[in-house]
Order: C-alpha cells, then structure tokens, then sequence
C-alpha cells in the first residue's frame, strides 16, 4: 500500500513515453496522479515534486495532449503541466502567459462529475496568486487584464454552482438537466463568486487594499443573496455553518483581493478535507 504511490511515479514517465494514443496518455496520467495522492501519506509530504519531475509529455502531441486533457476532464494533469511552465520560466511575462491559457480553460470546461469538480480549486487558487503577481506591478494594462480575467472566473464559478445546466434549448429556459456536481461543490463555487464580485465591483476596479467600509455594487449584493439564501434551503442545510462562515469573511472590509487564497483555503478544509491533492492549498 506504501509503495503504491512510488510506482505510480515511474507509470506516469512511462504513460508519456510509451502510449501511442493521445488519449490513452490524457486518461493514465491523470489516473497515475490520482492514485499518487490517494494512496500513501508519504506523498503528500514531498508534494506536487515528483509529479512535475515524472510527467514528460513528448513536445509533438503536447497541443492534442492537451486538448484531450480538457475534454477528458484531465485537470490534474493541466494543473502539473502549468506548473512545469511557471517552473520553466520565472518571469512576469511568463507568468501572465500562464494566467491566460488558465483563464481561456476554464471558460471551457465543466466537470462532469463529483470525482473531478474539486480539481478545479487548484485552478482557481493558481489565478488569485498569478493575479495577485500581476497587479503588484503598478501597471494599470496589466491591472485591467486581470479584472478581465477575474470577472471571467467569477462568472464560470456562478455557472458552475447552479443547480441545473444551463446548456441546450431547456437549459436557456431554466429546465436543463440536474447538475452533476455536489452541493459541497456549489457552497465552494457560489462562496467564491460572490467573493470575486466584491473583490472586482466594476470593469475598471479591484480592492487590493481592505477598507474600513465596504461598499457594495448591486452585483456583488445578489452574489451575496444567493450564497446567503443557500443557507435556509433544505438542501444545504448540512453546510448552514460554513455558507455562514463564508459570508461573514466575504462581508468583513478588512478582507481585499490578497485573501482571496486564505478563503479558498477555509472552504477546502472545511468541505473538502479528505481530498489530499488539494493540501498544499489548505
């Protein structure tokens, strides 16, 4: 059982190296991470280390490997690759190129099912710190990029936390198939939108200091309601505390953009404690 993750090391080089199908490839990667962090305490003391070592996509299939990657739901696999880029090259340019492949994913994907929905933390959580970089730059073009891409992962957390799909003829009328994801999920998802929305009120502002006072725009106010009114529905009654424990950080002037990673931290160790990939942002 100990070994287990060990092995699973040499597997993920060896899945890289040896399987002709792109997909193939997609799919035991991201099994080999997985059980990495599954399986054995040990891991997750030497971290996401390993993983950026063992994980070698071949150069030619790596536009289709990711590709794939993003169809499958492969998030795991995305998230060692960016890594890898980040660790390549430790520049600002670098890193704001990162935020954007970060930001254009996850306009496109949607977990589809509870196995994958958690990964997505670690996605969100690398756009607060690669924003966070960017803006400390004092430079108002950078600054507007990252507003854009805030408001974009805002808007993706609200779609993702809404019970029923909004995809296809149905869905546009508010009759789309029941979403796949759990309501631990949409308690992170929802939190965290409506967080972004006091965060960045406007196209053109974003509260990287805390304030005395918080004022709030209509639109972070019904991103407020809705977390708010989560809290009296039957359906998260098991999760009364934290939507409540949520909205008082959310609410609270002395929080700014820079905590953003300390909230995403609450709500993962508060809902997802058992997921053990996601330790190293707890």
């Amino acid at each position: 059982q100990k070994m287990h993750g060990l092995v699973v090391l040499p597997l993920l080089t060896a899945a890289c190296q040896s399987l002709a199908s792109v997909r193939h490839m997609a799919e035991t990667t991201e099994a080999c991470i997985t059980a990495y962090f599954k399986e054995s305490p040990l891991n997750q003391n030497s971290g996401w280390g390993p993983i950026l070592v063992s994980l070698q996509v071949p150069e030619l299939t790596m536009e289709e490997f990711l590709q794939e990657c993003l169809t499958l739901g492969s998030y795991l696999t995305l998230y060692v690759y960016l890594l890898q880029c980040l660790n390549s090259e430790q520049t600002l340019r670098n890193e704001m190129k990162v935020l954007l492949i970060l930001s254009k994913w996850l306009e496109q994907v949607y977990p589809s099912s509870v196995e994958e929905e958690a990964k997505l933390f670690l996605w969100w959580h690398q756009v607060l710190q690669l924003s966070l970089i960017q803006t400390e730059q004092n430079d108002s073009v950078l600054t507007e990029s990252v507003i854009r891409i805030l408001l974009l992962v805002q808007s993706r957390q609200n779609l993702v936390a809404e019970e029923r799909l909004s995809s296809g003829i149905l869905g546009a009328i508010g009759f789309g198939r029941k979403s796949p994801l759990s309501n631990r999920f949409r308690v992170v998802a929802r939190s965290m939108a409506a967080f972004l929305s006091v965060q960045v009120p406007m196209e053109d502002q974003i509260r990287l200091r805390p304030g005395s006072e918080l004022h709030l725009t209509p639109k972070a106010q019904q991103a407020l309601n809705a977390l708010e009114s989560m809290a009296s529905s039957k359906q998260y009654v098991e999760y009364q505390d934290q939507i409540l424990q949520a909205t008082q950080f959310i609410r609270h002037p002395g929080h700014c953009l820079q905590d953003g990673k300390s909230f995403l931290a609450l709500l993962v160790n508060c809902l997802y404690p058992e997921v053990h990939y996601l330790d190293h942002i707890r």
